[in-house]
């Protein structure tokens, strides 16, 4: 998330959790001094998003969706069966 000054919002260390700035063209953390590139800090957030989604399941609106969406296919699937 990008501030209207060109700063990330909330942006965390995935090292210890601390603040990260963006200092062109680098996201530095405050208490640790990891630094790495935009880019390879937006890929070690969605590593690391994937693997907490993958321990904690999916929420119960997720859940809800997926059968929402499961019957749905079968719906579609048995209409264009009859249609033979």
């Amino acid at each position: 998330m990008i501030d209207y000054k060109g700063e990330y919002e909330l942006a965390r260390c995935p090292d210890c959790g601390g603040e990260m700035k963006y200092k062109a063209p680098f996201m530095v953390c405050l208490d640790c001094g990891l630094s790495s590139k935009r880019q390879d800090f937006e890929k070690m957030q969605k590593i690391i998003k994937s693997e907490f989604k993958e321990e904690m399941g999916d929420s119960e609106a997720e859940k809800e969706r997926k059968e929402r969406r499961r019957k749905r296919d079968y719906h579609d699937w048995l209409m264009k069966r009859e249609e033979r």
